[in-house]
């Protein structure tokens, strides 16, 4: 018989409390993986940083005076923008050619004599407010029609309301001074010129900015380093053409090559295509967008570009983005005419060198 103390039990009872004490740590082991596996927050993915973008959109000549100024006075203000909602289109700023002075001439929107003069009443300058426009450029060849008086009464009523515009100055000083506009932490200088004006007098290149190269060639060096874009708005060419002047051509590869990101031509009232260089776009002509000028098939067509800007860290890309088809009159339209679409949009690829086919509306 063996005894309750035999070396047997003894090694017996090692064995079985060893096995006993392997199970709880084990069992401990498995509840805190359990406890650590409950407890812990699985991190989420990096939001991917996209940056700030903005939405830069442009149209073409806007003119208040003649007819259109009639159609104000006798209407109303918002007569002009009454059947194109440009807030449909999405864009942070909006820019277009202002082709009008805004004054007071006591009801005359137009020279009785001279057709090629005239101005908007200052009825308009409500209109201006109402379009969704939010940018205009003020140096064209109308800018001096009644005068350094009503270029004056311009600045001043825009200025009055808010309205930003670029090209035009009272202080001959700030003439060639680019207007700068931060939206969304990208920064633009917009620069406007024209390259006649119809009543010239002595002195007034003082107060409407032309594209004098060496003043230019300053003042984009200048704000270069210290904008993300610089946008030139240009007025000046031959009207009524099928393809830009070579004065034009010139004049926007010398904007290209010396730090300007995007080109917008005005003053021929017909459209012309798109073109790239590098990283920057040339938009040679982008005909009208509110005028009366029936004459002609293509000063009644035109298009809307938007470009968007992204940024990143510190470099922006300027992209294409949309092209809005128009049909210009005293209340310009959207163009949906199929045949007339059609035909927008194979003149403007016959004078672009990148392929727009996709970014119509």
């Amino acid at each position: 018989m063996i005894g309750t103390n035999t070396p047997l039990n003894n090694t017996l009872t090692k064995a079985i409390f060893a096995v006993f004490a392997v199970t709880l740590l084990i069992i401990a082991e498995l509840l805190l993986l359990f406890f650590e596996r409950i407890h812990t927050v699985t991190p989420l993915p990096m939001e991917k940083n996209i940056g700030h973008t903005v939405q830069f959109l442009a149209f073409g000549d806007v003119n208040l005076g003649r007819t259109v100024g009639q159609k104000i006075l006798k209407i109303s203000a918002s007569y002009p923008f009454e059947k194109y909602d440009v807030k449909q289109d999405s864009a942070d700023i909006v820019f277009a050619n202002l082709e009008s002075q805004v004054s007071d001439q006591h009801g005359e929107t137009g020279h009785p004599k001279y057709n090629l003069i005239f101005t908007a009443p200052p009825e308009a300058i409500t209109a201006l407010k109402m379009s969704g426009i939010n940018l205009f450029s003020t140096a064209n060849n109308h800018a001096f029609d009644y005068g350094i008086a009503a270029l004056k009464e311009t600045i001043d009523r825009l200025q009055q309301a808010n309205i930003r515009f670029v090209g035009t100055s009272k202080e001959s000083a700030n003439t060639f001074n680019p207007l700068i506009i931060e939206k969304n932490s990208i920064k633009f200088a917009i620069f406007s010129v024209t390259s006649f004006v119809n009543i010239t007098v002595n002195g007034w290149q003082r107060y409407i900015a032309t594209p004098d190269t060496a003043q230019l060639a300053k003042k984009i060096r200048m704000v270069r380093d210290s904008v993300d874009v610089v946008v030139m708005s240009y007025h000046g060419g031959i009207e009524y053409t099928d393809e830009p002047a070579k004065k034009v051509r010139d004049f926007a590869d010398w904007c290209v090559n010396n730090g300007v990101d995007i080109f917008l031509g005005h003053h021929p009232h017909v459209p012309f295509g798109i073109e790239k260089k590098g990283k920057s776009f040339i938009v040679h002509s982008l005909g009208n967008f509110i005028f009366y000028q029936p004459q002609h098939y293509w000063t009644q067509r035109s298009y809307g570009v938007k470009f968007l800007i992204e940024k990143n860290d510190t470099a922006a890309t300027v992209m294409l983005s949309q092209l809005y088809p128009v049909n210009v009159s005293m209340q310009t339209k959207r163009l949906t005419d199929s045949l007339e679409y059609s035909k927008l949009i194979r003149r403007t690829q016959q004078l672009s060198n990148i392929d727009l086919s996709h970014y119509w509306n």
